[in-house]
């Protein structure tokens, strides 16, 4: 069967399926996380399957990441650069960042077959642990191939007591080339493009078929430590308590009320409120909130920690508690470059797809890249926009699509940037 672009579907449809064979048993849907030896056997396997797609010096880097060349006509030029990642969140979905690296292979088997050299190498990596892990850091290998990975990372330690070194050290890698290797500088690429699946519903809504992404979201987190006072539950009046939980809880409403009024795409989430203690017969006298933002809006991004410290200090007042607030910084918004967009978009013309600009509320391997190439995304639909779950869909229509976009830019850009 073929489609778009004589793109046979046989290839692709082998590709997912025996990927599909690396998960973890003791999970639904499908997970293979980073460190897990699902992940471990499944990169022996894409290793295999990058030598088949007929790229040369196919290896692990000092960071993880599985890397693989289709040589150019010209081999000193800088090469343009496909990526994403095959890891998975637990209990994930079966496309979120595999359609990046299978698409990808596809792209370099399919340039090969053609008989035709692009004027540049194409290097193509399966990015190392990019989903959120135990240590609280994602994008591993995207992060410690463009040096942001620190030593200090290294020693961040999972709730269970084990270190990320460590961690990094068991799986077969060497922690201290991770964070001291060789990172290429800014300029040493020619261009980075991902294919990826949208994650939300605007391509799904509007049936729209490609999302030329406009930038991808800077994600910032908080720690809430709200101390009230502890009381007697039969005993304390409701208009004297100091109930710590409660401002948790109206903070949460708080976040979600200030998310909402943001003027361009902008969430905000709460992901866990603890009262730490368990007696049902005591007023909650300490509570811990957390919660992350994310937004394209650089006005609004800037202003979230000033705007948030007045906004949750007032409802922890109304409680009779007081606030201690933790930030930490994630990623800032990364936006794509502007040419990118014209040339993907115009792939999707050329092609006969329908496009429009989307942003990114996802963090991707991609916003690590901006530091060493000029950086575009292609998002093709996730239907109902569901991701991270095994309900996780895209049909395989809009993968063929994704990939005659992925394939048809990188012969623009081959063809047209210096």
């Amino acid at each position: 069967m073929e489609t778009i672009d004589g793109i046979s579907t046989g290839r692709i449809d082998r590709l997912f399926a025996d990927i599909e064979a690396f998960v973890d048993p003791a999970f639904d849907g499908w997970t293979r996380t980073v460190f897990s030896p699902a992940y471990k056997a499944e990169r022996s396997w894409m290793v295999e399957e990058f030598k088949r797609a007929g790229l040369e010096d196919v290896h692990t880097d000092d960071f993880g990441n599985i890397v693989g060349i289709l040589p150019g006509r010209h081999s000193t030029a800088k090469p343009i650069v496909l990526g994403s990642h095959t890891d998975t969140v637990e209990r994930g979905g079966r496309f979120d960042g595999i359609v990046g690296v299978l698409g990808a292979l596809e792209v370099a088997q399919r340039i090969k077959e053609s008989g035709s050299v692009l004027n540049r190498p194409l290097m193509v990596i399966d990015f190392f642990g990019e989903e959120a892990n135990p240590f609280g850091l994602t994008c591993l290998g995207s992060r410690a191939l463009a040096g942001s990975l620190t030593v200090k990372d290294l020693e961040r330690v999972s709730p269970e007591g084990k270190r990320l070194g460590d961690a990094m050290q068991s799986f077969g890698l060497d922690p201290s080339r991770a964070v001291s290797g060789k990172h290429p500088v800014r300029g040493s690429w020619h261009a980075y493009l991902e294919l990826h699946i949208e994650q939300s519903s605007t391509l799904d809504q509007t049936g729209c078929n490609i999302g030329v992404v406009s930038a991808t979201a800077g994600i910032k987190r908080l720690v809430g430590r709200y101390m009230g006072q502890y009381d007697h539950a039969g005993g304390a009046r409701m208009k004297s308590r100091k109930d710590a939980l409660l401002a948790a809880a109206s903070s949460a409403l708080a976040l979600h009320e200030f998310a909402c009024g943001s003027p361009e795409y902008a969430v905000a989430t709460t992901t866990h409120i603890d009262s730490l203690q368990l007696a049902q017969n005591v007023v909650p006298g300490r509570s811990e909130l957390r919660a992350e933002l994310r937004s394209t809006d650089s006005a609004w991004f800037g202003a979230i920690e000033k705007d948030l410290a007045l906004r949750l200090s007032m409802r922890a007042t109304e409680f009779g508690c007081e606030l201690d607030l933790e930030w930490s910084l994630d990623n800032e918004i990364a936006h794509t470059d502007a040419t990118l967009q014209e040339t993907i978009a115009a792939a999707s013309t050329i092609l006969g797809l329908s496009w429009t600009a989307v942003p990114s509320g996802a963090t991707h391997d991609s916003v690590h890249m901006t530091g060493i190439a000029p950086m575009g995304m292609i998002f093709i639909p996730s239907i109902d926009g569901r991701s991270h779950c095994p309900e996780e869909f895209t049909p395989k229509k809009d993968i063929i699509n994704g990939i005659a976009v992925l394939e048809k830019s990188v012969r623009l850009v081959d063809e047209s940037r210096p």
